[in-house]
């Protein structure tokens, strides 16, 4: 499976499992939710749960 895949599920499944995350992602902007999907494209899956609770850092 290709890596930006597997961090897009990795995303997904982390942000159901952090209600925190998740309303920080739900109350973004169209723009910062583009930002954020390019980016994790680029983050290891064995990073994103770092990525995921740091995720209002990230914006």
């Amino acid at each position: 499976m290709d890596s930006g895949i597997s961090s897009a599920m990795a995303f997904g499944a982390l942000l159901r499992e952090n209600p925190e995350a998740a309303h920080i992602y739900d109350t973004c902007t169209p723009q910062q939710k583009q930002r954020l999907l390019l980016k994790i494209q680029s983050v290891p899956v064995d990073s994103m749960e770092s990525f995921v609770s740091q995720l209002s850092s990230a914006l």
